[in-house]
């Protein structure tokens, strides 16, 4: 399988969004009624803090990080197509999902949003968020491009070697025979 690395940062950044947008559906009090009584309490155990804003707040950031963890698993499935696809337009629907997470994230914390604490405040997010541009661009570079010709050119040397083995092979043999036949 090729774009490890891409599909693993993607997938890490659609389970955050997902999980999050669960988490803010749970402040606003939609858990119930989107995963049931079960799931609602499995929620209300991972609660370290309830997040300081209303619940229409809560239930539009929840809208928001849920379209982002969709888009995040569009992206994955994206980068899993034929390579052509994936080099036209997996890799930039990639990119532009990580802007987008990167934008809402910056728009929290430029409007001092309480809901900055899912993310978290400092420049970890960036980092990662950098990290997995890194790891799109990694997989863009160390990507197979092979394609006929490169195939062709391979054999072409390959046999031009051989060839040249064996007329030094077949010069070898002539100088010996001059020379056995010299003495």
């Amino acid at each position: 399988m090729s774009r490890i690395a891409s599909i693993f940062t993607l997938s890490g950044w659609a389970g955050f969004s997902g999980f999050a947008a669960l988490r803010c559906a749970h402040e606003a009090g939609f858990s119930e009624a989107l995963i049931g009584a079960y799931g609602a309490s499995l929620i209300s155990g991972f609660n370290d803090a309830a997040i300081p804003v209303p619940p229409d707040q809560a239930l539009g950031i929840a809208a928001i990080l849920a379209a982002l963890a969709i888009a995040f698993g569009l992206a994955i499935a994206g980068l899993m197509q034929h390579p052509e696809y994936v080099t036209r337009r997996g890799e930039p629907f990639a990119a532009a999902v990580l802007c987008a997470f990167f934008g809402f994230y910056g728009a929290l914390a430029l409007s001092a949003s309480p809901a900055i604490g899912l993310v978290g405040e400092g420049p970890g997010v960036t980092m990662l968020v950098a990290m997995s541009f890194g790891a799109l661009l990694f997989d863009h570079m160390v990507e197979d491009r092979g394609d006929g010709s490169d195939d062709e050119a391979f054999e072409a040397v390959m046999a031009h070697l051989e060839e040249a083995k064996r007329a030094a092979m077949a010069d070898r043999r002539s100088r010996r025979d001059r020379d056995e036949g010299d003495s």
